[in-house]
């Protein structure tokens, strides 16, 4: 958010006394909060009942099981040795495909927390046969209303957990969350396995906190 500041400010060594500083800060300080302090407010003076549900911030929480079997890109021929079913050369050709969404209302003016943790695999093995040019990775992104407010590095691990974290400004009003996902394109049908899960994401989990005054 924007802020405005003046065209000077008082360092340390110019205050003289800082109880007639602190005096003058507080009614700048006041003024921003509407004169509501614990002076005007004693303890308990305002119950649950008084409280307006979002005034301030507003948390959702979302645990997902990650890239949906019935997901496109997944091959439903993957899974029988053993791995996760998801997608496969079969499926997946390259490029970013969606592994998430999520809708979030209720939101304000002011700025958006997101953190998005998942457990994932990469079958750095899967394929080349001729070299090791062809190398397994996965990238993820982070979408709001289609706008990119995170992207990661490629993850070249087989397997771990991972969180992705975004701090942004928002509107008021409904938006969409959106995640992506991307790994290497396939070579030739000579060179890459077409049948064994290239990549998953499981046990995914959305924590979003907007925060406003």
């Amino acid at each position: 958010m924007s802020k405005k500041w003046c065209n000077a400010f008082p360092s340390s060594k110019t205050i003289v006394s800082y109880k007639e500083f602190n005096e003058g800060f507080n009614a700048y300080k006041s003024s921003f909060n509407g004169n509501l302090d614990r002076t005007t407010f004693p303890e308990r003076e305002l119950t649950n009942n008084e409280k307006v549900l979002g005034a301030m911030h507003q948390i959702k929480i979302s645990n997902d099981d990650g890239i949906a079997t019935t997901s496109s890109i997944v091959d439903g021929a993957t899974g029988t040795l053993g791995e996760w079913r998801g997608p496969s050369y079969n499926t997946y050709t390259g490029g970013w495909v969606e592994i998430d969404q999520y809708t979030i209302s209720k939101f304000k003016d002011g700025m958006c927390h997101w953190e998005y943790r998942f457990h994932y695999l990469v079958d750095v093995f899967l394929g080349n046969k001729a070299d090791t040019s062809n190398v397994k990775y996965i990238e993820v992104k982070l979408t709001w209303d289609g706008t990119t407010v995170y992207e990661s590095n490629r993850i070249g691990t087989p397997i771990g957990t991972c969180r992705l974290i975004a701090d942004f400004p928002i509107t008021g009003g409904t938006h969409v969350a959106k995640v992506f996902a991307r790994s290497t394109p396939p070579l030739d049908s000579t060179q890459e396995v077409f049948g064994n899960n290239l990549f998953n994401i499981q046990g995914a989990s959305h924590l979003f906190i907007g925060r406003w005054r």
